[in-house]
């Protein structure tokens, strides 16, 4: 399955109102504004389907990761001259990504019991789709595994998980797995610095 996702009115209602309740928690305000707040969010959850809301809260934390990135790189524009990188990549500061730490433990699982996982993933290049995952490892915020819809090794980022299961398949982890851009191995990491 390969979607683009129309946004319907309602979803971007929730969406709005999902985002102030997330912009205004940051900010200190009286529990009866809170509360309010909660119960539009909840008044508009409730307009949508399941998948909807998955979809929906998903890109909360998308926008949340590149709203912080965005912040992050016009701070080193406005104080470039004060960090005194040499090549101006300022490598050493990254943001952090927020992900659902749940997807994330089942992921580990299904790595440890060597079972595929059905993800629904929300790709930068294909949109939402339905895929089948081998799990062979994770580094958070990537897992990689064998897609079996790409029919490789791929790369997953944990904040494009829109929802995942650990299915009934096993699978063989073969011996050589790793992609051009694998993470690292710290056994690898551990020989260079002997």
């Amino acid at each position: 399955m390969n979607n683009v996702i129309q946004y319907t009115r309602e979803m971007y209602e929730y969406l709005a109102w999902r985002l102030f309740q997330k912009m205004y928690g940051e900010t200190d305000f009286v529990s009866m504004e809170k509360n309010r707040i909660d119960e539009f969010v909840e008044s508009a959850r409730k307009t949508l389907t399941k998948d909807q809301v998955k979809i929906v809260d998903n890109h909360v934390v998308r926008m949340k990761n590149d709203y912080k990135k965005l912040a992050l790189e016009s701070f080193r524009e406005e104080y470039r001259h004060e960090f005194n990188d040499e090549d101006d990549d300022y490598d050493f500061v990254r943001p952090t990504i927020e992900y659902n730490q749940k997807f994330y433990e089942i992921w580990k699982s299904a790595v440890m019991k060597r079972q595929t996982v059905r993800l629904k993933y929300d790709s930068t290049t294909s949109g939402i789709t339905d895929r089948l995952v081998d799990p062979y490892g994770s580094s958070a915020p990537y897992g990689e595994g064998y897609c079996h819809k790409r029919k490789e090794v791929r790369k997953f980022r944990f904040d494009r998980v829109i929802d995942i299961e650990i299915t009934s398949n096993k699978f063989q982890k073969p011996k050589v797995w790793k992609t051009a851009n694998s993470m690292p191995d710290f056994k690898d990491l551990e020989s260079m610095f002997k």
